[in-house]
């Protein structure tokens, strides 16, 4: 079906191939990690320095495939299992065995790969809502006046068309204020700084902030309603 699915389709296919091949391999490295681990045990405990090869796992190139490599000393019903073994390896032969069980799992479980749903953007920005964010920290001396102007700010930009909201708020551990404004596009919201009631605003706000504003503005889909 690869050939004949779409761009998004085939994309999305080779997509989650590659995250299957990444979570294996990442499983490989747990086990070497093992593998390494017992061996370097077994040959500090044991006086028979003889290592013997658990377990072996091989990516030719980019393809899943696998190669394991077990040794008869390793197998429970093996003779030489009984001697030489403590507690403590044969718990870490335990612990092999079942990574080993999970990558067959893993290998032999079908992967039913359905692309999922994505929305494509318009690059027109006319799509978009622009949300603005305005951080003032005012003048103790001056709030009063500063409320005065910023409702009569707020009064002017509900007025104006593709102005969606404007709500303010006041924090009351200082003399900071938080305006949210919300338009339909980037482009109403740029004609609204040009505006004659946003330039006084901002003039205004040079007597009455005792640092400079913060603005902040993010772009989400329009198709979204705002309530």
């Amino acid at each position: 079906d690869y050939q004949e699915a779409s761009n998004l389709e085939q994309f999305v296919t080779r997509f989650l191939l590659k995250e299957t091949l990444n979570q294996l391999q990442s499983l490989q490295s747990c086990l070497e990690c093992a593998m390494e681990t017992t061996e370097e045990q077994t040959r500090q405990e044991r006086q028979d320095p003889t290592k013997p090869e658990v377990l072996s796992i091989q990516w030719p190139g980019k393809r899943p495939a696998r190669r394991l490599q077990r040794n008869n000393s390793l197998l429970p019903n093996s003779p030489h299992f009984s001697t030489g073994w403590t507690e403590e390896d044969s718990q870490w032969i335990t612990q092999i065995n079942r990574l080993q069980k999970l990558i067959d799992r893993l290998e032999k479980k079908d992967l039913k790969l359905e692309p999922f749903e994505e929305e494509v953007l318009e690059e027109n920005a006319r799509s978009h809502i622009m949300i603005v964010q305005r951080q003032m920290s005012v003048i103790e001396e001056e709030i009063e006046q500063f409320r005065l102007a910023l409702k009569q700010y707020v009064e002017s930009a509900s007025t104006q068309g593709g102005c969606l909201h404007v709500s303010t708020q006041k924090l009351p551990s200082d003399s900071r204020f938080i305006v949210y404004e919300f338009w339909e596009n980037s482009n109403a919201w740029n004609s609204h700084l040009q505006m004659n009631y946003s330039k006084t605003f901002q003039r205004s706000n040079v007597d009455f902030l005792e640092t400079p504003e913060l603005i902040t503005t993010m772009l989400v889909p329009g198709k979204y309603q705002f309530l």
